[in-house]
């Protein structure tokens, strides 16, 4: 029989068995096994049984047959049971009841100790060992030797055994022997199936996630982080042997206007054709992924910058040729692709070599696109001399290849940022993150130029770039947008916040003087800061509103930051007064805690709540937790928050017990800090003590990154959390290091799934409904049970019930709610019925 052929009996024949196993009973794997052997057992008692009472039956022993087929009834009643009580235990102690009668009764009236049946008492304790675990087989062990001891010892108490049939005694013993293995060994058998049953689903959960962990869902070829780490990879090696890679940046030519004119469906499959075309022309050792919106990276292993020319170009031309599907009845769509080559170079970070690729994709885009460049020393961003600038339009210089940059300070000029800018914004759109657009204006250069003279002032100013140049990532942009201003593009970040601390290092650059003409010169900036994606904006909007934020920075004095917020502008370095207002905010009870509510999907009631930090600032307003927890976290007052907020919950636990509500868990988020400061499972016990709330109804969320960071140390600590009663969790599972490897070391009791893969679910059951399925069956296999966050529609929600999640939380059910509203919602539990989704 083929491994198909098996794969398919075996999955028949636990499809039927589980058609005895209540749904409740098929969440938690050793449940699940438990249930599974009481049908293994059945089965056996169902095959073996009516066969031995047929051999005895032909032996002469009528009776013996009769009371064998009576006990295999009793058996095959445990299924039955099982599935109508729900109780593993009712089930199998009747088998085990019926097993030890009959064995029991047949050894007394077949002549005792002797008896061919005596050695079959071994089969209850044997059976119990997996129908019920080592106490239920310790159990029936010490009866199965009280009966041996009591069969044995009634005669000699003149309670005469019945006489000794007169029969074929050593054919009996045969039959009864061989039963006996035979019966053991079937039984072994099906606890395997379904032990390697369950052993198969976990690899095959572990198998998915790590491959949809490693893929880009849409092309299927790698994701960008996987990519990059492979890079890190290739570099570590290539500095050992000396040996160079290089990396080609390709991104589709005029890809927004395809998916303007056929649809995003067209554009899904223009990604997914070009993918496969490069994919077909590629060596087995290349890295090959999606880098972000149209664009893709490629890396050759130990391959020159020649060599890796030829490939892009045989690439550009496969992809010249290549014809797409258009809209239903439509034309095919013809693609073009640019592309740009560099070359590692020894010592540098990876960042630097796909900066260099991205500036030579860009010179290749230039020239007119459906073009390979390599980047080289030249094209590297270079000062261009003024006596070389004879000639040209004043103030502009040229790259080699036609690039624009300015004359002055070699950094690129308008022109060329502003299509910059514009790839930079439909990557925003496509990636969801944020652009950060600088604008930043030299105070006073007037004065310093009427000074100093004009020579003076360029010098200046091209200082001025070069420091601005050095205080940003390889991956930004830098251009002198005219005069005395300059522009600074930022991409992938990931707040606001995040902006204003690169203004504000800027601003320190600046601090120091500047020696222009031999003369100390303090220099000092207004910045403005506009974001994208944001309502109502395009490219003109985008560098108005940096204009406008730029004025006003003006307007408050020297060295200011202000980022355009519509009417109102945020008041001079907020970051530093909600830095500087954090030791006052926990002292004048500015800080407060809310609570959403976590609900068991399967009784729709509240089972715990994630306590959230909120600051109410007595200017700014509500703050946002992604503005300050980063600046908690940045000057240690972390700790101190950390600590009010994990007694200030524990604190409205008791409150909630104290009036006659439900026990629920609190869930406390954990942060790097926190886990970083030594004491804290003291501290964490500590406070339990003090507030009078059981461990076992604290929960401590802890991001999987942050646990693998030093993972020895971290598991020791919430080990030791863990033998005190505390729950730990494994926060935003997926979204950081989807750590398949460690899982299973990982001392924790829930994995909550990230909002990232809830929020795809609801639609039709597809890749996304497989990656969350996985991580459901995963993590029963590991012994953790499941919160989904963020779930915000019913869609979503039968999804998640459909795959066996334990509880979820998010807009469905409720938002973050104040104590006294908590408080209502469990006492309306207590009165009514379960929490019905919004």
């Amino acid at each position: 029989m083929s491994d198909d052929s098996r794969q398919r009996w075996r999955g028949r024949y636990l499809d039927a068995a589980h058609l005895f196993v209540p749904a409740r009973l098929r969440q938690e794997p050793a449940v699940l096994a438990r249930a599974e052997n009481v049908v293994n057992a059945a089965l056996m008692a169902a095959t073996a049984g009516p066969l031995y009472a047929l051999a005895y039956w032909l032996l002469g022993l009528k009776l013996a047959a009769v009371e064998i087929l009576a006990c295999c009834l009793f058996m095959l009643m445990a299924p039955p049971v099982l599935r109508l009580s729900g109780s593993i235990a009712l089930a199998r102690e009747l088998f085990l009841c019926a097993l030890f009668f009959n064995f029991t009764w047949l050894t007394w009236h077949l002549g005792g100790i002797h008896a061919p049946t005596a050695s079959w008492l071994i089969t209850a304790p044997v059976v119990a060992m997996f129908l019920g675990g080592v106490g239920s087989g310790v159990f029936w062990l010490a009866a199965s030797c009280a009966s041996a001891a009591t069969i044995w010892g009634l005669p000699a108490f003149g309670w005469a055994a019945p006489a000794t049939p007169s029969l074929d005694m050593p054919l009996l013993h045969l039959i009864c022997n061989l039963g006996l293995y035979v019966v053991v060994l079937v039984f072994v058998l099906l606890f395997e199936l379904t032990k390697t049953e369950g052993f198969v689903k976990l690899q095959r959960a572990l198998s998915t996630i790590n491959e949809l962990a490693i893929r880009d869902e849409l092309t299927g070829c790698h994701n960008r982080r996987f990519l990059l780490g492979l890079i890190d990879r290739e570099k570590e090696r290539s500095d050992r042997n000396r040996r160079p890679f290089c990396l080609c940046l390709f991104d589709i030519d005029f890809f927004k206007r395809i998916n303007d004119t056929y649809g995003h469906a067209a554009g899904d499959e223009v990604l997914r054709s070009f993918a496969a075309a490069v994919q077909g022309q590629i060596r087995a050792t290349d890295a090959f992924g999606r880098y972000g919106g149209e664009e893709f990276l490629l890396m050759l292993p130990e391959t020159p910058a020649p060599d890796a020319m030829v490939l892009a170009e045989r690439v550009r031309g496969v992809i010249a040729d290549l014809r797409c599907a258009g809209s239903e009845g439509g034309p095919a769509i013809s693609l073009t692709v640019s592309a740009g080559v560099a070359e590692y170079r020894l010592g540098e970070a990876v960042a630097q070599v796909i900066a260099r690729a991205d500036e030579a994709l860009y010179t290749a885009k230039s020239l007119g696109r459906n073009r390979v460049h390599c980047h080289d020393d030249d094209e590297h961003l270079p000062v261009v001399q003024k006596t070389e600038a004879a000639g040209r339009e004043p103030g502009t210089g040229r790259l080699p290849g036609g690039v624009q940059c300015d004359q002055l300070t070699g950094l690129l000029n308008r022109n060329l940022l502003r299509d910059r800018l514009r790839h930079a914004m439909e990557r925003a759109n496509r990636n969801r993150r944020l652009v950060a657009l600088l604008l930043l204006n030299i105070n006073g250069f007037k004065e310093i130029n009427d000074e100093l003279g004009d020579e003076a002032g360029d010098e200046l100013l091209s200082q001025a770039g070069a420091t601005i140049r050095r205080c940003l990532r390889d991956s930004d942009t830098v251009a002198r947008w005219g005069g005395d201003e300059f522009v600074a593009l930022l991409e992938d970040v990931s707040f606001e916040s995040d902006a204003q601390v690169v203004a504000e290092k800027i601003l320190d650059r600046f601090g120091l003087p500047l020696n222009v003409a031999g003369r100390a010169c303090f220099v000092t900036l207004a910045v403005g800061v506009a974001l994208y994606p944001a309502a109502d904006c395009d490219l003109d909007a985008l560098l108005k509103r940096a204009d406008i934020a730029m004025r006003g920075a003006k307007r408050w004095g020297e060295n200011g930051v202000q980022v355009y917020s519509g009417d109102t502008m945020q008041p001079q370095s907020e970051r530093l007064a909600l830095k500087n207002g954090l030791r006052e905010a926990l002292a004048q009870g500015q800080l407060f805690l809310e609570y959403q509510p976590q609900i068991e999907l399967g009784s729709r009631r509240v089972v715990g709540v994630e306590a959230l930090l909120r600051w109410q600032h007595p200017v700014y307003g509500r703050v946002d937790p992604g503005r300050f927890i980063p600046l908690a976290e940045e000057t240690g007052m972390i700790v101190p928050i950390g600590d009010w907020a994990l007694r200030t919950a524990c604190l409205q636990n008791r409150a909630w017990r104290a009036a006659g509500l439900p026990e629920i868990k609190t869930a406390v988020n954990l942060s790097a800090r926190q886990l970083k400061e030594p004491g804290l499972p003291a501290r964490v016990l500590a406070i339990l003590g003090e507030t009078g709330m059981p461990a076992r109804c604290l929960d401590l969320e802890i991001t999987e990154g942050m646990l693998i960071e030093d993972l020895a140390a971290n598991c020791a600590l919430m080990n030791s959390l863990r033998q005190a009663g505390v729950v730990v969790s494994i926060d935003d599972f997926g979204t950081g290091y989807s750590s398949l490897n460690y899982l299973s070391e990982l001392p924790v009791d829930i994995l909550k799934m990230d909002g990232l893969f809830v929020r795809r679910l609801g639609a039709a059951r597809n890749r996304p409904f497989a990656i969350a399925e996985a991580i459901v069956a995963m993590a029963h296999r590991l012994g953790l049970s499941v919160i989904a966050e963020a779930v915000e529609t019913p869609e979503q929600l039968a999804d998640l019930g459909a795959m066996g999640c334990d509880a979820a939380q998010g807009y469905l059910f409720a938002r973050p709610l104040p104590p006294a509203e908590v408080a209502a919602l469990l006492a309306r539990q207590v009165e009514a019925a379960p929490l019905v989704p919004a």
